[in-house]
């Protein structure tokens, strides 16, 4: 779930029991905030598995970083909430002001953030059949499939 929360904003109508069907495919999610911009490409397959390629552009502490992740969950729609449970997280690009940083702890850090067990969940809210927001606890992530 972080990895989608990591990633977009949208709000309009909430959509019904039976629109709960049209989670599954791929779609581009985007959220942008005054810390960070994020932009996702999330899978919801059948089987319940969520896979995300995350890619996060913020500053940090004076530095401009920059990061791509890979992140797969196990996710449950219910009663138009969203949530998931953290499978795998691989980043795949970290960079520091330019600098290669894949294989520094904070690398690591991101990593097990990603897999670090979450309560939250979001509000799903079709707006049309392509058209998704997530809301949870920060900025809406809006979602158009792909």
């Amino acid at each position: 779930m972080k990895a989608v929360f990591t990633a977009a904003a949208l709000v309009l109508s909430t959509a019904p029991w039976a629109s709960a069907q049209s989670i599954l495919g791929t779609w581009t999610c985007a959220r942008s905030t005054a810390d960070n911009d994020a932009v996702s490409n999330v899978t919801f397959s059948e089987n319940g598995r969520l896979d995300a390629l995350v890619n996060i552009d913020f500053l940090g502490l004076d530095q401009v970083v920059a990061a791509q992740a890979r992140y797969r969950s196990d996710f449950q729609l219910d009663d138009g909430l969203l949530s998931d449970t953290p499978v795998s997280a691989y980043v795949s690009k970290l960079t520091i002001d330019g600098q290669d940083a894949r294989r520094s702890e904070h690398a690591e850090t991101l990593r097990q953030a990603l897999l670090e067990g979450s309560d939250a969940s979001a509000k799903v809210t079709f707006t049309s059949e392509n058209y998704m927001i997530l809301s949870a606890d920060k900025a809406p992530i809006n979602c158009v499939r792909m």
